[in-house]
């Protein structure tokens, strides 16, 4: 039976209809691959890691590490209990960067959640001092000693995170919870008193650009303070920002989610051409390998959650990641 005249137009017209819909679906589905091919190309990854060796987990929740040269030994902050939680139970591990033997686990003691770190030398006493961020303080450590010689206390501080330090004398300390840095200068420290008249540990930026600082690595090149950001801790979508060092002015470093990422971020630290980013995500158990102008970066799965605060020993192009949740320290040559 032939259909009416009316009915056999509309049919057609729903014919057209479907049939420019999957035109357009079809321009759309292209469109979309190729937004995923890019974002794809970006993430491509030629970075290889190499793993060297770990530690025994005798570690307490290591939160960070750091390499001294001159020392050829690894401090490792250990938090033993909430990483807020005023107790008295955080201390500081001496390891070897050779094999990740632990050399002195209780090396300094009388902590209470230690977390970021980093080296200075006093410009008075030629001491050689390690900074760690300790809740609300800042603690100088003597490391001929290993002792305590300073607490630096952070005014409205509360959850302090990494340390980092110039070629011009400052200690630069991230806040995650009130989205500021704090500053000390190391310029005119004096002998090792315990209350050093000379030195306060102030607000230098407080922005909620910051979202949630974690990491700092001081470009000193170009005059720049990198902040791997985690982000609110009930929801860790933090990505990484440059912070001018003389104006103070925020930007980030590229574009998010494409060409930096973003995530829990914790630990960051640069390569020896510094051309590449070292970034760990805590709760999403990655390392990115982010190109340092904002263009592109890798992922690299490291199949646990926990990692931390990083270290790096540039001439053998070695990263030693805490892992807080494993309790001990991996360490990865980074193959290119």
């Amino acid at each position: 039976m032939q259909s009416p005249p009316l009915l056999a137009s509309r049919a057609r017209m729903i014919g057209l209809a479907a049939a420019a819909t999957a035109v357009i679906m079809s321009i759309l589905l292209a469109a979309n691959n190729v937004m995923v091919a890019n974002a794809q190309q970006q993430q491509t990854t030629t970075t290889k890691m190499e793993k060297v060796w770990e530690t025994a987990t005798e570690l307490k929740t290591p939160e960070s590490v750091i390499y001294v040269p001159n020392e050829n030994v690894l401090f490792v902050s250990n938090i033993d209990g909430a990483p807020d939680g005023k107790d008295n139970q955080g201390f500081i591990s001496k390891a070897s960067p050779l094999n990740g033997s632990i050399i002195e686990l209780n090396w300094v003691t009388g902590l209470n959640a230690p977390k970021g770190m980093t080296i200075t030398n006093n410009n008075i006493t030629n001491n050689t001092l390690l900074y760690v961020s300790d809740i609300t303080d800042l603690v100088e450590i003597d490391v001929n000693s290993g002792k305590i010689i300073n607490r630096y206390n952070a005014p409205g501080s509360a959850f302090l995170n990494d340390v980092a330090s110039d070629n011009q004398g400052y200690v630069y300390v991230s806040d995650t919870v009130t989205n500021t840095i704090y500053r000390l200068d190391t310029k005119n420290l004096g002998d090792n008193s315990t209350n050093n008249s000379n030195a306060s540990l102030q607000v230098w930026l407080q922005t909620p650009e910051l979202n949630g600082p974690n990491g700092l690595y001081v470009d000193n090149s170009n005059n720049k303070l990198i902040v791997a950001s985690l982000g609110a801790f009930s929801n860790p979508a933090g990505s990484i920002r440059v912070v001018d060092l003389q104006n103070r002015t925020v930007n980030s470093l590229g574009n998010e989610g494409t060409a930096v990422p973003i995530g829990g971020l914790d630990g960051i630290e640069a390569d020896s051409t510094g051309r590449y980013y070292y970034v760990t995500d805590n709760a999403g158990g990655k390392l990115y390998v982010v190109n340092s102008n904002g263009t592109g970066y890798e992922t690299l799965d490291l199949q646990n959650q926990g990692a931390a605060d990083l270290g790096v020993i540039l001439d053998e192009n070695l990263i030693i990641i805490p892992m807080m949740q494993d309790n001990k320290l991996e360490a990865y040559r980074m193959i290119r």
